[in-house]
Parts: C-alpha cells; sequence; structure tokens
C-alpha cells in the first residue's frame, strides 16, 4: 500500500469482533456495537444499508401472493453463518419470533449467488448489488423496509501512528460509503 502498511483481514460477523479484540487477537475491528472494549475507542462511521432481496423466479415461486412476515419465514432465507442475526431481527421487525427455514453461506459473495439463484431470500448490503438489481437479477422483497446496521470502527487507543492513520482512512472512506446515522 501507499503507507506501507500491510494487513491481516478476517472476515467475520460484526457481532464477532469485539470477541476478537478483548482476546487480543486484532488491532482493530469493525462491528455494529457502540460500545468498546476497555483501552480500546469505538469511532461511528455510518450504517450499511441493507435490503430484503430475492431472484425474481424466487419471487414468483414462493411470494406470488404477498409478502408478510409469517409468509418469509416459511420460505428459504439465506443466513451468513451462526452468528449473524440480521434476518432474525427483520422477521422480528414484521412480527415473526423464532427459528425459520435458512441455509448458511459465510461467504458474502456465495450469499449474492445463492440468492440469485433462487435459492433464498436474504439481506443483502445495497452496495454489493447495485449491477444486480439493475439488471433484474435480484429484487427487493419488501423496498419500503431497509435494514440499516450501524457501524464502528473500534482500534487500540495507544495503537501508534499506524493505526492512527488506519482509522483516519477508515473514516474518510466510510464517509463516502455508507448511510448517515440519525442525529450525525
Amino acid at each position: 500500500s501507499e503507507s506501507g502498511v500491510l494487513l491481516d483481514l478476517l472476515v467475520e460477523d460484526q457481532a464477532v469482533g469485539l470477541k476478537r479484540m478483548r482476546a487480543g487477537e486484532v488491532a482493530a475491528c469493525l462491528c455494529s456495537s457502540p460500545r468498546p472494549v476497555a483501552g480500546a475507542r469505538a469511532l461511528a462511521l455510518g450504517a450499511m444499508r441493507y435490503r430484503a432481496m430475492a431472484s425474481p423466479a424466487f419471487i414468483a415461486r414462493h411470494l406470488a401472493g404477498g409478502v408478510s412476515g409469517e409468509r418469509l419465514a416459511r420460505v428459504p432465507a439465506i443466513v451468513f453463518g451462526p452468528d449473524d442475526r440480521l434476518q432474525h431481527r427483520f422477521l422480528a421487525a414484521l412480527g415473526v419470533e423464532g427459528g425459520f427455514l435458512h441455509h448458511l453461506c459465510p461467504s458474502s459473495e456465495g450469499f449474492v449467488r445463492m440468492a440469485e439463484a433462487g435459492l433464498g431470500w436474504g439481506l443483502i448490503p445495497e452496495l454489493q448489488v447495485a449491477e444486480q438489481l439493475a439488471s433484474g437479477r435480484l429484487r427487493e422483497v419488501l423496498p419500503e423496509r431497509p435494514v440499516d446496521v450501524p457501524l464502528y470502527w473500534h482500534s487500540w487507543r495507544l495503537g501508534g501512528e499506524r493505526l492512527d492513520s488506519l482509522t483516519r482512512h477508515v473514516e474518510r472512506t466510510a464517509r463516502h460509503w455508507l448511510v448517515a446515522l440519525p442525529g450525525a
């Protein structure tokens, strides 16, 4: 990189990053919790906007009669992994508690491919699927119900100039790509 910093990136669900910081396994993490671990700071970056998506074929086969929380809970969903609770929270907001049919796919690219293939519906970052939406390969299941997940950059307070420089870069980049948090 131009700054001479090499990164060892670990891809996890947003909820897992702070566990790695507490264990001393990472110098910084991106997660959905605003509360830093002891000795760290948390910087509000913005929100990642997710949309409930599925292929046109999936919608025609499973949701042609209309979309409700109960119906979504009875058709296959796609969940990133066992720590991913986003679809659970989405369904709870629609009045559905408890379990639902779902595939597990711990790959963001694989998640989109599964949705395109008609294997299920899922909440996908809108930034990731602009091309699929424009081409019609994916459609929104409930267009009026986006889910904004706040993101916070956590880093050690005494991480040194390189970590501070990386933090400034992350903050600048986030302003360009993320949705502003309410009140920001």
